[in-house]
């Protein structure tokens, strides 16, 4: 399977999304830093495993388990400060099979790159060699997690969901409440709102602009080129179906997940369109979070994924 170019098609969506201005505190050395700009990849290296990656707690893509193969994952969006940073692993079944196969076929890298320095990488995760040809980690047959740490240096610090409110699962209502707002987001696409669905994420997109860079011009004509892609009502929203409650970010945010083998772990928030003669699916993968006791459900932090 060729590699994958997930790093730059992120970038490209990321910046198409990103507000004109944000707020966002200063760490010490951020001139240095941002004149770096630092970006952290993940390069995993695979041909039989389908997989996750979780940054602090949130998932940073997810792609049909029928598309295993070697990726770089761009890690910045979910960096929110400089310091230890928590990365998960987790493994899964790809599209046909029953399992985990026994294999040791996969290798974690983390590449740093700046402007004034060439990459650095450094290996974080391999599995162990068979035994007896089989792979001793898999005592679950369909899933395997494994968590680890990296340090990040950025030139930012942002709070992001710091301070919202705790989530209980157990809520009865908070389900519910859930599905609401993924139906107005879902809504505003089909009845071609473009500002409106931009404007609700107002708060997620000035929380992930700087971790890309973007300058305020480029982010203000790729905010506009969003809202006229919904307006023009390109591609056919997908129906909100086969879904589950998920509660992440250490027990802050929530969001809808689909649970359909072909996409399962995916956002909910989906267009069909074509590229072309290609058909593509564009997915926004959107954390809702309580601001404040009382407060409504809102958007917090997004990411989105363009595949065939």
């Amino acid at each position: 399977m060729r590699k994958s170019t997930a790093v730059l098609l992120l970038v490209a969506l990321l910046r198409a999304a990103m507000p004109a201005a944000a707020q966002v505190a200063a760490e010490p050395g951020a001139p240095r830093l941002q004149l770096q700009q630092p970006s952290y990849d993940l390069k995993v290296s695979t041909e039989k495993l389908a997989f996750r990656v979780y940054v602090n707690d949130v998932l940073i893509q997810a792609l049909p388990t029928r598309r295993i193969g070697s990726m770089s994952l761009l890690l910045n969006p979910a960096i929110l400060r400089s310091g230890p940073q928590k990365l998960t692993i987790r493994l899964l079944p790809a599209a046909g099979q029953e399992r985990l196969p026994d294999t040791d076929d996969l290798q974690v890298e983390l590449v740093v790159r700046s402007k004034d320095a060439p990459p650095r990488s450094t290996t974080l995760y391999a599995l162990p060699p068979l035994r007896d040809s089989r792979q001793a980690l898999f005592t679950d047959p369909r899933s395997f997690s494994q968590t680890l740490q990296f340090d990040a240096q950025v030139p930012y610090a942002q709070a992001g969901w710091e301070r919202s409110m705790p989530l209980d699962a157990g809520d009865p209502k908070l389900e519910a409440e859930v599905v609401e707002a993924y139906r107005r987001l879902i809504d505003d696409i089909g009845n071609r709102k473009g500002e409106a669905f931009m404007g609700a994420l107002a708060k997620a997109r000035g929380l992930l602009y700087p971790t890309i860079y973007l300058s305020p011009a480029e982010a203000r004509g790729k905010d506009a080129e969003w809202v006229r892609f919904i307006d023009k009502g390109i591609g056919t929203v997908v129906p909100l179906e086969h879904h589950a409650l998920e509660i992440r970010g250490d027990g802050k945010l929530v969001r809808l997940k689909r649970t359909d083998p072909a996409s399962v772990d995916e956002g909910v928030v989906r267009i069909a369109y074509k590229r072309g003669p290609q058909p593509r699916t564009l997915v926004y993968d959107i954390y809702l979070h309580r601001p404040a006791a009382g407060a409504k459900l809102e958007p917090i932090w997004y990411f989105m994924t363009d595949f065939n």
